[in-house]
């Protein structure tokens, strides 16, 4: 399953037209909150991520990528998600820095599937890249994921 998702990723992108973005994207997010482990069993702490990123002019995204999770057990899987931008930026940090909002969620494929909602936001850092910092809630069948929330930021460029 792992190796189709990623086949079809390198094949979106590589047939995607001049009108959308491809961009690289790597994230790092850390847990704010999580259930207690009474039970021996092992928690995140951690996340990381290295993806490609197609934009849509419509200010959607597709990602998908690598995931790497850290915490009292070290695992690697993949993941895929979806983004939807505000079509005009929601503020100002500074003259010349937007700042658009963004929800979506995704999906990553690690010891056991793993559904996440977020949202946030994209800050222009410069003409070519954006900072992304946001919050998402993990949930899984298994107890190892299961309602974490996680916060994080990443860079796309």
């Amino acid at each position: 399953m792992k190796s189709l998702l990623l086949a079809a990723l390198v094949l979106v992108s590589a047939n995607a037209s001049a009108e959308g973005q491809i961009a690289s994207l790597v994230n790092f997010e850390s847990t704010a909150t999580r259930p207690d482990s009474r039970n021996e069993q092992s928690n995140v702490t951690s996340i990381g991520y290295a993806a490609m990123e197609y934009t849509l002019p419509e200010n959607i995204s597709f990602y998908g990528g690598f995931s790497f999770v850290i915490g009292e057990n070290f695992e690697s899987g993949a993941t895929v998600g979806s983004r939807f931008y505000s079509a005009t930026p929601a503020f100002q940090i500074f003259p010349g820095i937007p700042m658009w909002s963004f929800i979506g969620g995704g999906i990553s494929f690690l010891e056991d599937t793993v559904y996440y909602p977020e949202a946030g936001f994209r800050i222009a850092a410069s003409d070519t890249s954006r900072l992304d910092v946001y919050v998402k809630i993990l949930n899984s069948s298994n107890e190892t994921y299961d309602k974490h929330v996680m916060i994080g930021a990443g860079l796309t460029f």
